[in-house]
């Protein structure tokens, strides 16, 4: 997974904190496409808080697994299934 990508692209949406929820409104030039908004969990909140540019999988698991007290393999699985529909929904 292209981690480096995805943080990229980052820019092109207008991100609003809604409780425990991330809320993600893609732009087009200026204008918000909100039609298109996409709504995060408290899991993917953090999931796309940590992603940086230099950021790995392997962090990302570690992160995961230190913040929401899971073991590795099931961190690791929700992170890559997590990052690869955000892929796919967001056109990354």
């Amino acid at each position: 997974m292209d981690l480096k990508r995805i943080y990229n692209n980052k820019a092109r949406f207008v991100v609003r904190e809604i409780g425990d929820e991330l809320i993600l409104v893609p732009l087009t030039g200026n204008v918000a496409k909100m039609n298109e908004m996409f709504t995060m969990n408290e899991t993917g909140k953090f999931i796309w808080e940590n992603i940086t540019e230099t950021t790995t999988v392997e962090e990302l698991e570690q992160a995961v697994t230190n913040e929401f007290s899971i073991d590795p393999d099931t961190a690791r699985k929700d992170i890559e299934l997590f990052l690869n529909q955000l892929v796919a929904k967001l056109n990354i």
